[in-house]
């Protein structure tokens, strides 16, 4: 009977184990953007104010979630009440590698309800205290030998840090995280994007976020669909637009029934009206060659982008593989010198092999974290009775202030419909594996060229003095003009564009900024119609431009000369560029 009682017990206190919920609690999300300070060596801490820690009352603190930036040779969690005094729980880690690393201490210390911190201790050969993209108070504090400091109040980001609390019954928290700013121009829609962060052990199948500017009315957006416990979704919504000068404060909220802690629903971030859009596009640029056979899966790569990223993608393909024919060479596109093909960049700040999934992954991750910090425009057309040259004229405005800066803008002349060349495939009879077709073409297989470089202009840091000064301010436009030599080698003048991108020297010289934009006729504007009696009528059908009785190919641009998707489009002013082989027309239209 004795065994019996025993194994029951055990049975039940198993069943009480397997019913009891965990969550984790903090100022984060999972993603870490960087490591905090300079130092292999460090301490660091989080806040849990009183008012939380009364939601938690009675559930059990049983570890903590530490992010870190880089790989440790030592990592031990602590909770205290007082960061200069010894902790009431502590355990020493069995790793502490880069990313998210759990410690449970080896006994739950039950929450009174009383503010208290949890934190780490950390060192190694890199600096690795792990830091997030979300700002808010009590979410960083730091200890390089000098003492505590509380890093939030001067406006440091969050720590990727968090405490395991565990309960049969767990309070609903969400959280939204990740709010940046944004720069548009007046009047004009713009995308809001956030995450909404589940600090909970529930799940949710749907949840509203309301958001207003400048104290105004709130307005909403419902999301149906499923937030799993511990979890985060990335939300979006279009603005219709500001219509006032100036800087506007913009708060976004999650709005749940059950949620139990108001305090962290809401992020706030700063809208600046601009004159140029900062729309953020992303730079490819690709090594490639003709004779290379595994070259197709760039090929791929670029095409599929265009079609996932129609806004936020622009590729130059310099063709430079062995035995490339000089006429596809292009010398002054002085970048993409890897020896290796194919190979590519996004932006200069990732260099990997162009496959298809894996430059997902890298168009994903920058479009997440790095975010425009300037807009840029540009036109270009053709010096008049001359098509050896083409005048650009670019204005550049940055999202906020900087000092001890140093940007440069530089120009790529491309051209599309390429003919007369057979691409080697690799891919030929599955050889490689499958791609997109390609294991279905011939082992040399007849291509059109698309992206080709055929001019580079200050392509390695900008051309000297195009952005001449080292403080830069949100309220300037800072504006270039320059002329450039169309290369002989050009097959069709007409399917020729231009690529202005801005290059931050005092940044690994990275690329914040592009854009591409067609050469127009000299005199011909981005704005101005082309008077043509055969021009057909314009008109707006499910979110798409569409030419009356016009048998041929519609390409839209903004005002600013930037091709768009012809779908889902906002309202607004576009360009409307129409070729059916006998007739062309470009065309204003206001939606």
């Amino acid at each position: 009977m004795k065994k019996i009682t025993t194994l029951l017990l055990m049975l039940l206190l198993v069943a009480t184990a397997a019913n009891a919920k965990f969550a984790y609690w903090g100022y984060c999300d999972k993603d870490i953007v960087g490591a905090y300070g300079s130092s292999a060596y460090g301490k660091a801490a989080i806040y849990v104010p009183a008012e939380v820690a009364q939601l938690y009352k009675g559930c059990q603190l049983t570890g903590v979630r530490v992010g870190l930036a880089a790989q440790a040779s030592k990592l031990s969690v602590f909770a205290t009440t007082d960061l200069n005094a010894t902790p009431f729980a502590q355990k020493v880690s069995d790793k502490a590698n880069k990313g998210n690393n759990i410690v449970k201490f080896d006994a739950a210390y039950t929450i009174t309800g009383e503010a208290f911190y949890i934190g780490y201790e950390v060192s190694g050969l890199d600096a690795c205290i792990g830091y997030v993209a979300n700002k808010t108070a009590y979410s960083n504090y730091t200890d390089f030998g000098n003492g505590w400091v509380d890093n939030a109040a001067n406006g440091a980001n969050a720590l990727s840090l968090t405490a395991r609390i565990e309960a049969d019954n767990l309070p609903v928290d969400l959280s939204v995280m990740g709010l940046r700013d944004i720069a548009t121009k007046e009047n004009e829609p713009f995308n809001v994007s956030a995450k909404v962060v589940n600090l909970s052990a529930t799940k949710l199948y749907s949840y509203r976020i309301g958001y207003s500017v400048d104290g105004g009315e709130e307005q909403f957006v419902d999301f149906e669909e499923t937030l799993g416990d511990r979890s985060e979704n990335v939300f979006s919504f279009t603005h219709p637009g500001i219509k006032t000068k100036g800087t506007h404060k913009l708060k976004v909220r999650v709005v749940v029934d059950e949620d139990a802690n108001p305090a962290n629903d809401a992020a706030e971030c700063n809208v600046l009206m601009t004159s140029i859009a900062t729309t953020k596009r992303v730079l490819m640029e690709e090594a490639t060659g003709i004779y290379c056979g595994n070259c197709p899966r760039g090929i791929v790569s670029i095409e599929k982008c265009k079609e996932k990223y129609p806004d936020n993608f622009i590729a130059i393909a310099k063709h430079a593989y062995d035995g490339t024919p000089s006429e596809l060479r292009c010398p002054s596109y002085e970048y993409a010198n890897w020896g290796v093909y194919p190979q590519a960049a996004l932006d200069r700040r990732a260099t990997f092999d162009p496959v298809p999934s894996t430059t997902y992954q890298y168009m994903d991750a920058i479009l997440e974290k790095c975010p425009a910090i300037a807009g840029i425009e540009t036109q270009a057309n053709y010096v008049a009775g001359d098509y050896t040259h083409i005048n650009v004229n670019t204005n550049v405005q940055f999202v906020k202030d900087m000092t001890n800066c140093s940007f440069g803008i530089a120009y790529a002349i491309i051209e599309d419909g390429v003919t007369g060349y057979q691409q080697n495939n690799g891919y030929a009879n599955g050889k490689f594996g499958e791609l997109d077709g390609w294991e279905n073409k011939p082992s040399m297989a007849t291509v059109t060229l698309n992206h080709v470089a055929r001019a580079g202009f200050g392509i390695v840091g900008g051309i000297e003095n195009s952005i001449p000064v080292n403080d830069v301010y949100s309220t300037t436009i800072y504006n270039h003009n320059t002329v450039l030599n169309v290369p002989s080698n050009v097959q069709n003048r007409k399917n020729i564009k231009v690529v202005a991108f801005l290059i931050n020297r005092g940044d690994h010289g990275y690329v914040e900024n592009a854009v591409e934009v067609p050469v127009l006729e000299a005199g011909e504007t981005s704005i101005a119609d082309i008077t043509s009696t055969q021009a057909p009528d314009l008109s707006l059908r499910n979110g798409s431009i569409v030419a009356d009785g016009f048998d041929g190919t519609l390409q839209v641009y903004t005002v600013g000369g930037q091709l768009v998707k012809n779908a889902s489009l906002a309202r607004g002013m576009y360009i409307v560029r129409g070729t059916n082989g006998k007739q062309s027309f470009v065309k204003k239209i206001s939606l």
